[in-house]
């Protein structure tokens, strides 16, 4: 059935947009969210990978799959915070030009040049984050502090993004996803305890808000991502994943009551279209990696 991967990608772009909202309906210290996202995610998925032939990474490639798990864990100790502290809209938005900071990297780690057609989509980006930042300055430094998280937590995500290509082709995906999402919570709760952060919510809702974004935008979502790149072109999935700020945006004012501000819709209609360039020359140039 043909329409089968559109409509996984649909409902994968669905759920991934309530992460943000999820989020920030927790009533937990912001890292904690984080931690119990992942936390329950792994202990959700490891039965099943374990069930299904085990867990344990390739050999010679424990390394690699530390890294990657810490570097989700960081991915999302940055940009989860990042939304108690500037608006929703811009949060989702600046952590979404991961994709740009993994075509910086692919020079020195994948061996792809940048092109100067990537030049362009590079400008478009940093006018829309720049216009954003301009305009959460004029709000408050907290706001720009939340920016810079959400930017540390992409360019963390580019990290993980990296590293994880190879071991995605080595690994049937239910392992690479308990092994890396075990590592991330480890990573968490880690940071959770050193930097002495209450580690849980004051309330009952708020567990079945941390529940929600362990089934809803982790393991749902990013599972039926991955699987919909098994069968589209990567630069349809890449477009389509161009909705989850829109997305997230509208769950944020519709259960936050938390409009955009005047200022991101310029500055995300540049990172968006900066964003859509690039996948649209990947669609022309198909060798790229």
């Amino acid at each position: 059935m043909r329409w089968l991967p559109a409509a996984g990608l649909a409902v994968a772009v669905v759920a991934v947009s309530f992460g943000a909202p999820l989020a920030r309906l927790t009533n937990a210290a912001p890292l904690a969210v984080a931690a119990w996202r992942m936390v329950l995610a792994a202990a959700l998925i490891v039965p099943f990978a374990w069930a299904r032939g085990g867990i344990a990474p390739p050999t010679g490639r424990r390394g690699a799959v530390a890294l990657a798990g810490v570097l989700l864990g960081l991915h999302f100790g940055l940009w989860i915070p990042s939304l108690w502290l500037t608006s929703v809209s811009a949060s989702v938005l600046l952590v979404e030009t991961a994709p740009l900071w993994v075509l910086l990297a692919s020079p020195r780690f994948l061996g792809v040049p940048i092109r100067p057609r990537n030049l362009v989509s590079f400008a478009l980006a940093i006018a829309g984050v720049a216009v954003i930042a301009r305009g959460d300055l004029e709000l408050s430094l907290r706001a720009v502090l939340g920016d810079l998280l959400a930017l540390g937590g992409a360019a963390a995500c580019a990290g993980y993004l990296v590293v994880g290509k190879r071991l995605r082709g080595e690994m049937p995906l239910e392992r690479y996803l308990a092994v890396v999402y075990g590592g991330a919570a480890l990573t968490l709760v880690v940071a959770v305890a050193v930097l002495r952060v209450p580690p849980m919510p004051v309330d009952a809702a708020s567990w079945l808000c941390l529940l929600g974004l362990a089934v809803v935008p982790t393991l749902t979502g990013h599972s039926l991502l991955n699987w919909a790149l098994a069968h589209l072109e990567a630069y349809r999935v890449n477009l389509v994943m161009l909705l989850e700020p829109i997305l997230a945006t509208l769950w944020a004012w519709l259960f936050l009551a938390q409009a955009p501000p005047a200022h991101v819709l310029p500055g995300g209609a540049l990172v968006l279209a900066a964003l859509a360039l690039e996948f649209l020359w990947e669609r022309v140039a198909p060798t790229r990696s």
